[in-house]
């Protein structure tokens, strides 16, 4: 064989091999996870995770420990010092020990984003009850669903600014949620208060790409140099080759 055209079949590296030696980008995508911590002694705890692509918002819950049979408002707030109240917070407006959404508002800022179960989510359905998930019969929220928000919303949630936040607490131990324990909704007077006081918050935070194993000791390389590595060694491989062929031809011409 020619040995010019050896040496163009050599380094002529077939496009899907410079293709899979290229980074994996996952476009946009953000991943966010939050730690639900119970409020107003619910005994709720959870966790969430959140992917933002674009303005295309999937959410992820699992929350134990609420009231069983009953709905759960959720939401995203956005705003304020953009964390959870502190329980100091409960005796803000009420010097009750229960702390309202209102007094948790400075710090949590306004629902951006009502987490319903199907249909609009708007902060016009905050107290959609109707349309908000309902804990089993154990007291667990499992809660999945994809929607889309605005760029600036999307922004803010990517940017680690967003709150979850889950509603009902039963103070009473009644096993239902009603106006002799705490009274009135601060947010709608036709609503007890149990329904829609806190019952778990978590802030959440940027998930790093490539999670706790990125960086590990002996793991693949990743991020912009990894292609190049790959690359490189699809070349190499591809000049050891050339020269092998070369040597096996040249013998026998």
């Amino acid at each position: 064989m020619d040995r010019k055209k050896l040496a163009l079949l050599a380094f002529a590296v077939p496009a899907c091999a410079l293709t899979a030696a290229a980074p994996a980008h996952a476009g946009d995508a953000a991943v966010l996870h939050a730690d639900l911590a119970e409020v107003n002694d619910s005994g709720a705890a959870g966790t969430a995770k959140v992917t933002v692509e674009g303005t295309r918002v999937t959410v992820r819950i699992e929350t134990s420990g609420l009231l069983a049979d009953a709905p759960h408002a959720q939401h995203f707030h956005i705003g304020g010092k953009y964390m959870c109240a502190p329980p100091e917070a409960a005796d803000d407006i009420t010097d009750d020990g229960r702390l309202s959404t209102t007094e948790g508002a400075p710090y949590y800022g306004p629902v951006k984003v009502s987490l319903t179960t199907e249909g609009d989510t708007s902060p016009a359905s905050s107290l959609a009850v109707d349309r908000m998930p309902v804990a089993d019969a154990h007291g667990t929220v499992s809660y999945h669903r994809t929607f889309t928000v605005s760029e600036d919303v999307a922004a803010a949630i990517r940017a680690g600014k967003a709150v979850i936040e889950q509603h009902g607490v039963d103070y009473n131990g009644n096993g239902l949620y009603d106006f002799e324990a705490a009274g009135k909704s601060d947010l709608d007077p036709s609503l007890p208060a149990e329904a829609t006081n806190p019952a778990a918050c978590g802030e959440l935070t940027p998930v790093p790409k490539g999670g706790m194993a990125a960086g590990a000791g002996g793991a693949a390389a990743t991020g912009p140099n990894a292609g190049m590595l790959a690359t490189g060694m699809v070349l190499a491989a591809a000049v050891g080759g050339g020269l092998a062929a070369r040597r096996r031809f040249g013998e026998s011409a």
